[in-house]
């Protein structure tokens, strides 16, 4: 009798019956192995160790012995080479494999940098940055265009997080802005409204636009929205993470520690990406401006009050219906703007 054996759908043998059952001790073929007689093309195929039992041919049961005898045994006839490929370590030659280095980083980055910061504030800022980088490569990966520059992604990320924040302090100390601030505390529904709006986001808009309106004014470098959009977003990402900080060092802290738990992990993720998608839309319409400079005053003017209208209904509404309804039209609202640029400029341009 021979018999023909399948693995993964690819068949082997025929093998006589005596050689599948010696195969089958010697752990070439296995029990679960399918298999039927050569010939029985019609036959279920059944798995090997109870073909051979039918045929008359036993299955040699192995000797148990020792189980720890039998590890060691085992170990001894590992080749070490395969499990610790010294040579191939020191080599460096993994140093090219993207992969290993991208999953080396995201998975490693939070814990080298708790285990070198000095302080903990700079320990603060290490994992801040992050959950922006994992937010600037996604980013990148779906708005990329053959105009952004690595440079001055870093720019307008550094510019907005340091340079544009820390003037905001002062803005915020100086009449009219200082009073209309102090708007954005009151327990007065419309006098907190116009204080989010006005004294919030109009002026933190501007903050995080303040690199873009340098960028589209460069001599020679004529940006098109999809480029400005991204660039806006990196911005806003930089403001995000600053205010993120500032906010997990002294408010979080007052609440409980669930809630500082909870609001912590918003500052690095949801709220990050929405100071992004606010300063992308400021991008595109400045982008607009430089494309069509007839209209640039009033295009100026959309591409802050639009951002600021959802900043401040978020600020106003938190992640009640109304606020997080705000986030999700924006999102919503700047695709569309992507979609439709050609027609937009088409009117634009007609009007």
């Amino acid at each position: 009798m021979k018999i023909v054996v399948q693995r993964n759908g690819q068949n082997f043998g025929p093998y006589p019956a005596s050689v599948a059952q010696q195969y089958l001790a010697q752990g070439t073929l296995l029990p679960h192995d399918l298999a039927r007689e050569d010939g029985n093309s019609s036959g279920q195929w059944l798995a090997l160790s109870q073909l051979l039992v039918q045929a008359g041919f036993p299955i040699q049961p192995r000797s148990a012995g020792n189980p720890l005898s039998q590890a060691i045994q085992n170990l001894k006839s590992f080749d070490h080479r395969l499990l610790l490929p010294w040579k191939e370590i020191v080599s460096l030659r993994w140093l090219h494999n993207r992969r290993l280095i991208y999953l080396a980083a995201i998975g490693l980055a939070p814990a080298i940098a708790f285990a070198i910061a000095p302080a903990i504030e700079f320990e603060y800022w290490a994992i801040a940055l992050y959950f922006s980088s994992l937010w600037g490569l996604f980013f990148y990966y779906l708005f990329r265009t053959a105009q952004v520059e690595t440079k001055v992604c870093f720019l307008c990320f550094f510019f907005t997080a340091v340079i544009a924040s820390a003037l905001l302090l002062i803005l915020q100390q100086i009449p009219p802005w200082s009073e209309l601030y102090s708007f954005s505390r009151s327990k007065v529904f419309p006098l907190r409204l116009i204080g989010m709006f006005f004294g919030v986001g109009i002026h933190e808009e501007l903050c995080k636009a303040a690199i873009l309106f340098w960028l589209v004014r460069r001599p020679g470098k004529l940006l098109i929205p999809q480029t400005m959009v991204f660039y806006g977003m990196m911005s806003g990402l930089g403001f995000g993470i600053y205010e993120g900080i500032a906010y997990q060092q002294t408010v979080n802290r007052a609440q409980g520690v669930d809630i500082a738990y909870f609001l912590d992990i918003s500052r690095l993720t949801s709220l990050p990406f929405l100071h992004a998608i606010w300063t992308g839309i400021a991008g595109y319409f400045l982008s607009f401006a430089a494309l069509i400079p007839a209209k640039k005053y009033g295009l100026w003017v959309l591409a802050i009050i639009i951002p600021a209208f959802f900043h401040g209904l978020y600020d106003t509404f938190g992640l009640g219906l109304i606020g997080i309804g705000g986030d999700l039209i924006s999102v919503i609202l700047l695709m569309t703007y992507l979609s439709n640029s050609v027609q937009i400029q088409g009117h634009l341009g007609t009007t």
